[in-house]
């Protein structure tokens, strides 16, 4: 795809020495190392590839033109131009200035660059590591080769560089669609098996680590009911702290994937099996997550940002499900017990990936401040198109802990409050507007289980006001119903 002119010459000789390129749409351009070079996409827009940030004196900078050589042909214009302004804003700041050899010190220097632009460099960096080009460290080779080992480490504030990376974090909302109107598709046309059709939405709706799905059993999917579509699955913890026995925590399946593991397991071949057995059947934690991403690999994805196919991992869909319920005003707790995490101390960092969600409240809200109360207040609705804010996808409140992203109702206001939602809704604001129909006495049941879990007396109050919130819905329903 690359074709070069060699030369020893200096500088001042780079027309001579340009690199002949394929783009990605098949246009043949030349390139040199040190030169602002203005190109024009397919569309007609006009834009820049920085080159003219790196040196050839220095062996990084040159591992760095290399690599770009080789995305310009596999990506879109646009996605190298944002990698090469995300590096030139890195190599500008005061303690890059004369750097050539990478280390952790300076991946966590991508935090003082423009956010847009931070998780950019990560990719990048992958791919000199994987050619074995100069200027990475030992560390930051492993931490870019095995970044989920890094996940819970106290240190972390690179960590929400992975979260954001293009490659490997957290997928965006038009790259989760795609993937999945193409697995249905794939497994409607009959192109992936039950198996791996249920492998794929078992990673996409819980967001476990391979290891967690390896260890699982048939007996640890429990079917409540297959016509309401009730599955529970017992996820067992992945990390125990010096523990003899097995841990599990309790998490209720999404619809699609409830339908899936009902059919699997109804499956001839699963039902000829025990319920001692694994639930999938592979020879390891990393052939499990290797034979999901290669499904989906195979299915023709396309990412927007990246111009090219949807790169995955058992990860990814890790991520995307911690950001997502962030998003949805979940507290560092509630998405700990959603990753199965022991602790909160990783969650700081997915919270710091998402600079959407650090504007004050304050600042946010203004005089809605007051919304706050001691009784819920809202107004009940019996459909989403009752909402004061009908049709606007971000009024819709869902709960990702409990009912795994069912709505329960919607927000009256826009001011971005992203408090824990929805239990901080059902405790007091009054632009909260519940939905009659949303499976209250589930979220209640969760609500007291969680109770119980805690020993401490002042954790154990935080749910009152939302269960007796909840309490009044139920009546006010079961009111509705009696006047039809």
């Amino acid at each position: 795809m690359i074709s070069s002119k060699t030369t020893n010459k200096g500088l001042e000789n780079n027309l001579s020495q340009a690199d002949k390129v394929v783009l990605l749409d098949g246009r043949i351009i030349e390139i040199s190392i040190g030169q602002l070079h203005s190109l024009t996409d397919r569309d007609g827009n006009s834009t820049q590839l920085r080159l003219d940030t790196l040196k050839t004196e220095n062996a990084f900078h040159e591992s760095i033109y290399t690599c770009i050589k080789t995305t310009l042909a596999t990506h879109s214009i646009s996605y190298n131009r944002t990698i090469l302004y995300a590096v030139m804003h890195w190599l500008e700041l005061p303690e890059m200035q004369f750097t050539s050899h990478i280390d952790i010190a300076e991946i966590n220097l991508l935090n003082n660059i423009p956010m847009d632009y931070r998780a950019f460099v990560i990719p990048l960096l992958r791919r000199i590591s994987a050619l074995q080009l100069s200027g990475l460290s030992e560390s930051a080779i492993d931490f870019l080769k095995h970044s989920h080992r890094w996940e819970e480490k106290s240190n972390g504030a690179y960590y929400g560089l992975i979260t954001n990376d293009p490659e490997r974090g957290a997928l965006t909302e038009q790259e989760t669609h795609n993937i999945h109107n193409q697995l249905h598709r794939a497994y409607s046309g009959g192109t992936i098996s039950l198996v791996d059709y249920t492998l794929c939405w078992f990673f996409i709706g819980t967001g476990v680590r391979p290891s967690q799905a390896r260890r699982m059993k048939k007996k640890d999917v429990i079917i409540h009911s297959t016509e309401g579509m009730e599955v529970t699955l017992k996820v067992p913890l992945a990390k125990g702290e010096m523990t003899v026995a097995m841990e599990y925590w309790s998490r209720r399946a999404p619809t699609v994937l409830a339908e899936c593991l009902i059919s699997y397991l109804e499956s001839p071949a699963m039902k000829a099996k025990s319920n001692e057995d694994p639930l999938f059947d592979t020879a390891s934690s990393k052939a499990l997550g290797s034979r999901m991403s290669y499904v989906i690999r195979r299915l023709d994805t396309y990412s927007e940002r990246l111009g090219a196919k949807i790169p995955i991992t058992p990860y990814r869909f890790r991520y995307t499900l911690a950001t997502r319920a962030l998003a949805q005003g979940a507290s560092d707790y509630e998405v700990a017990r959603l990753l199965t995490h022991r602790s909160t101390s990783c969650i700081q960092f997915y919270r710091a990936s998402m600079p959407e969600l650090q504007k004050p409240i304050r600042e946010a809200l203004g005089k809605e401040m007051t919304y706050f109360a001691n009784a819920f207040q809202g107004k009940v609705i019996s459909g989403l198109h009752e909402a004061t804010r009908a049709g606007e996808s971000d009024a819709v409140i869902s709960d990702f802990l409990r009912l795994m992203g069912q709505p329960v109702g919607a927000c009256g206001t826009r001011a971005e409050c992203h408090q824990n939602a929805p239990v901080a809704c059902l405790a007091g604001c009054a632009h909260f507007e519940p939905l009659l129909s949303a499976p209250w006495e589930t979220l209640m049941a969760s609500l007291v289980a969680d109770q119980e879990l805690e020993t401490e007396p002042r954790i154990r109050q935080i749910n009152h006001s939302a269960m007796s919130a909840i309490q009044q819905i139920i009546s006010l329903r079961t009111e509705s119903e009696e006047v039809v």
